[in-house]
This record gives C-alpha cells, sequence and structure tokens, in this order.
C-alpha cells in the first residue's frame, strides 16, 4: 500500500491497509514535507548547535524523537548526500519491532509520527537544504510471527534531492561552498563587533544584500528547487521567506547565536494575510523578531530594520505564528518574545524556558489564548480540550479542539 501526498507546508510555500495479523506486507508511507518546507555530514561541517541546539526536538515524544534521530544519523554520516541510499531504523535502534506492531491499522498515526519528526528535524537543521523530504519514504514489511522492519529511503520515488540536484558528488560540491559562505557571513560578523546584538544585525544586513527576493515562478532557471532553502538564498541569490530565514538561522546557529525558525502569516500593507516564515532570536537571555525577508523589502527606507531585533509589539502587528507546520498536525510552540505579555499574540506560543522544551505531546501547558483564539479549558494524561467562542448563522456557537497525544 502506498500513502503519500503533498505536504501542508509545500503547498503553503508556493505563495503566492491494514497491518494485517499473520500476513506479510509492505507499506510505503511518504514522510509528509513542509516545504522543499527541513541539519549535513560531521565531515561537511554541522553548523547547527550540536545536539545542543534541538529546538523543536525538544517538544517531540519519543517515538518522534526516535525517527528525529534516525534523520540526524542519515545526515552524520552522509548518507542523505547520496539521495537513494536506505537507512534501518529498526537495526539501527530508532523504532522496535514492537512499535511497529502496536500501530496494527492506523496508518493516519505514522504519517503523524513521521510528519512530526520531519518538521522538526528540517526546522532544526536548515543546512539539510538538499534533500526534498516529501521524496523521502518509510518502508514497513514483516508479520506478527516474523517481527516487522522499517526503513528510511526512496520508497518508490528515483531519489529524494531537492530539485536540481542529481548526484553526491554535486551535493558534496555546494555543500563546500554553502559552507564557505556561511563561515564568511559568521566570520564577517564577529570581526565587525563583540557585541551579539551588532553581530546580529550583521548577519541581517549581509543576507538581504546577498538575495534578491524570487518565486519559484520567476526566478532565474534551474533555481526553482532552492528558492526556499539557505543554499538559494546564499550561493543562488534567489529566494522566498523561507529561504532568508533558513539562511539566518543556519549562519547564527554557526556563531552559537540562539535561533528558531518561525512561520505563520505576514499581514501585508493592502490588508492580505500571507503564509510567512521569519526568526526568533535570543539576545542576552531574551528573545526577539527578526525578518529578514521584511527587511529586505523595505531596504533603503526608513523602516528598513523595523523587524530587526522587535519585541512584540513591532511583531504582533503584522506577524502571526502558527504552531502547526505541516498536516502532520503537531502543534510546535515558540519562545516568547521581550515585551510579550503570554496572550498568544507575537511570541506567545512559547516555552517558559527558552529551549523548546513541553510535555513531549504538541500541547501549551497553559491557559492562555494561543494565537488562534483557543483556551486550554483541561489538560491531563496528555488528553487536551480548547475552546474560543464562534459564531453560527443564527445564533453564538462555541468551538472545542480536542487533541490527545498532540494528535487532533
Amino acid at each position: 500500500m502506498d500513502i503519500s501526498g503533498e505536504s501542508h507546508e509545500k503547498k503553503m510555500y508556493r505563495e503566492g491497509g491494514v497491518m494485517r495479523h499473520k500476513r506479510a506486507l509492505v507499506i510505503l508511507l511518504a514522510v509528509l514535507l513542509a516545504l522543499p518546507f527541513p541539519l549535513v555530514g560531521i565531515g561537511n561541517g554541522v553548523w547547527a548547535a550540536g545536539k545542543n541546539g534541538r529546538y523543536y526536538y525538544n517538544q517531540l515524544g519519543s517515538e518522534a524523537k526516535g525517527i528525529y534521530d534516525a534523520m540526524y544519523s542519515m545526515y552524520e554520516q552522509g548518507i542523505c548526500q547520496t539521495g537513494t541510499q536506505e537507512y534501518n531504523l529498526v537495526e539501527n535502534g530508532h523504532i522496535s519491532s514492537e512499535q511497529l506492531a502496536a500501530y496494527g491499522g492506523k496508518m493516519e498515526d505514522i504519517q503523524k509520527l513521521l510528519g512530526t519528526a520531519r518538521d522538526a528535524f528540517y526546522a532544526d537543521y536548515p543546512e539539510v537544504f538538499y534533500v526534498d523530504f516529501s521524496n523521502l519514504s518509510i518502508t514497513v514489511s514483516g508479520s506478527d510471527e516474523s517481527g516487522y522492519k522499517a526503513s528510511l529511503g526512496i520508497g518508490r520515488k528515483q531519489d529524494y534531492f531537492v530539485e536540481g540536484f542529481t548526484d553526491k558528488q554535486q551535493v558534496q560540491s555546494a555543500v563546500s561552498e554553502y559552507n564557505k559562505k556561511v563561515s564568511e557571513i559568521a566570520q564577517g560578523a564577529k570581526s565587525s563587533s563583540q557585541s551579539v546584538r551588532e553581530q546580529v544585525n550583521y548577519v541581517n544586513q549581509a543576507i538581504i544584500d546577498n538575495t534578491e527576493y524570487k518565486l519559484d515562478t520567476n526566478c532565474s532557471p534551474g533555481n526553482s528547487g532552492h528558492v526556499r532553502t539557505a543554499y538559494g538564498a546564499l550561493i543562488k541569490h534567489e529566494s522566498l521567506c523561507e529561504g532568508y530565514a533558513r539562511a539566518v538561522k543556519a549562519v547564527l546557529d554557526s556563531m552559537g547565536i540562539p535561533c528558531v525558525l518561525v512561520q505563520g502569516t505576514y499581514r501585508a500593507p493592502d490588508g492580505s494575510d500571507n503564509l510567512h516564515m521569519w526568526n526568533y532570536v535570543q539576545v542576552d537571555g531574551a528573545w526577539y523578531g527578526l525578518d529578514a525577508t521584511a527587511n529586505d523589502g523595505m531596504k533603503g527606507g526608513t523602516d528598513s530594520g523595523m523587524y530587526l531585533l522587535a519585541d512584540s509589539t513591532v511583531m504582533g502587528k503584522n506577524h502571526t505564528p502558527n504552531g502547526v507546520m505541516s498536516g502532520a498536525g503537531f502543534r510546535f510552540t515558540y519562545p516568547t518574545l521581550a515585551g510579550g505579555n503570554g496572550d498568544g499574540s507575537e511570541g506567545g506560543d512559547g516555552s517558559e524556558d527558552g529551549d523548546g522544551s513541553t510535555d513531549g505531546d504538541g500541547t501549551d501547558s497553559s491557559d492562555e489564548i494561543d494565537s488562534e483564539g483557543y483556551k486550554t479549558v483541561f489538560n491531563q494524561d496528555e488528553l487536551v480540550v480548547k475552546y474560543k467562542d464562534g459564531t453560527g448563522e443564527n445564533e453564538n456557537v462555541g468551538i472545542f479542539l480536542v487533541s490527545y497525544k498532540g494528535m487532533g
């Protein structure tokens, strides 16, 4: 049985079965991608803050962490750079045969598990710019008698490369060029000032000076697969908002400056709400917003630094974060911005300790109003019930949102 489909984010960032007992089977599950909406091998320079800067990893449950760790191993060992090599999840201890058997015919649950792990991994590691996770599948085979096996690989696709890459040698060359550019900007920032704030300013300016905002429909030939990636912004010099944000995170990660990706909507001057991605950056223990895309759009104007280490008062005017990154449905939380009141406005989804840690079920442990207007009215034993007022055709109605173990 082949279960696949384009992820919510991949569509979003264009902008503008049964496991039968006593019978073997093979299930190909496409890992839902948040873009082409995702850190490279040790021999090629691991930029992200290693295993210590995993902001979104810290929010996952144990099984999703296992899948995330498998993706990290594929990255660290250079397997991702092959575009085709498979990785055995059971043999490498990331998931057990018993865990697979326990899912039975709950294919949607497995999809959500994989999609959630993927969302967190690529949000933590923007430097895996050469993998299109919508082409990465998990193959599950076996039976109750023989046990179950699972591996990550190409499934029925030709490879799991981002469009524009075709072989390992090409990827390695791109990684080398990318790492050199990241290092160049980072060193320039460090040389410019000892102040972290000034270093962040330098990185923001270097990236917008290096990048031109382009859609996948009007970019240069051969660049459409790259405009959502840090590679597109830093090397190809053309990018959507996602590429800007991933480039900012990649450089700041290399400098040891805490930075996370945030997705949601941005209200344009014409009043329209557009799907968007930006960053939160931690300076002197406090979190601030940074939107390099918007700053680039206002370049040369009096407001060109409006979204450069901005507090919640500024960011809350036009930016609305949404912790649901894909159709997997897991709700991630974001740090609370300086000046925030924890009311679910800009930055109000955040965790108190700033490291991304939550209860591991994709829910907020507080009863504050979230970014979509829901208030948590019950939260116990991983069962969460949220409520907000709504309006029906003839009378006022209430809307409840119920989730168990992060699944709605």
